[in-house]
């Protein structure tokens, strides 16, 4: 494979590579483990957190994983990291980097009204571009705690939201509608949460959070994929 020489700016580096001297100056928004199952089987796991430091225009949020899966092609193990910038929380910068059967690491940089994307992998170098839509948020294939930024951006009754998927190269948008109030039981224990139905690019995924949009369960109904948490937040 390639060697992978670029780095993502300020917070997100600092996350990756000295997360202790990050967490002691921010405020911990959510994290957790997800257990992700495909067709009723559990597969791996997903170990999240998402972090806010300043506040205002300087906030800026940062979302890091480690999710590993054993799929029928063999392990594969998933480390993104997403930074989002402001008050609106608009993504500045993200990277993952996709280990086990298959070898790629994307990154995606904020530029003028475009998000640009470097792709490294076996085959090679590639570059994309997509339009940086106002309101656009990634939602990467097969990693679940993002969503946590759906009902962050459309409010709590849903509504409409522009999605890149950067491991997949989609831009589309997401229809997101409320459901309702529904029952479920996290880790053993009966909780009530938020359920939203997302819609776009051909799928449908069936969302589940709490009273501060933290993601307890997600389905992506075609794909039999769903991710649910270890314990209640």
């Amino acid at each position: 494979m390639p060697s992978v020489r670029f780095l993502l700016p300020g917070l997100i580096l600092s996350v990756l590579l000295v997360p202790g001297t990050v967490e002691s100056q921010s405020v911990t928004l959510d994290e957790g483990t997800m257990r992700i199952f495909i067709d009723g089987a559990q597969v791996g796991t997903e170990t999240f957190a998402i972090r806010r430091a300043g506040s205002g225009v300087e906030a800026q949020v940062i979302a890091t994983a480690e999710i590993q899966m054993d799929v029928p092609e063999g392990r594969v193990d998933l480390r993104p990291a997403l930074q989002a910038s402001g008050s609106e929380m608009v993504v500045s910068a993200y990277q993952i980097r996709v280990t086990g059967h298959r070898q790629e690491e994307i990154r995606v940089e904020l530029g003028d009204r475009r998000y640009r994307t470097r792709i490294s992998s076996e085959r090679g170098e590639q570059e994309r571009e997509h339009r940086a839509t106002p309101g656009t948020i990634l939602l990467d294939t097969d990693v679940a705690h993002q969503y946590y930024f759906v009902t962050s951006r459309v409010g709590p009754e849903g509504g409409s939201v522009p999605v890149i998927v950067p491991r997949e190269g989609q831009q589309f948008n997401l229809s997101v509608t409320r459901v309702g109030d529904a029952q479920i039981q996290i880790g053993g224990q009966d909780t009530t949460a938020r359920h939203y139905r997302l819609e776009g690019s051909g799928e449908t995924r069936e969302l589940w959070v709490d009273g501060e949009g933290r993601v307890l369960r997600l389905e992506f109904t075609e794909r039999g994929y769903v991710a649910e948490r270890e314990q209640l937040p």
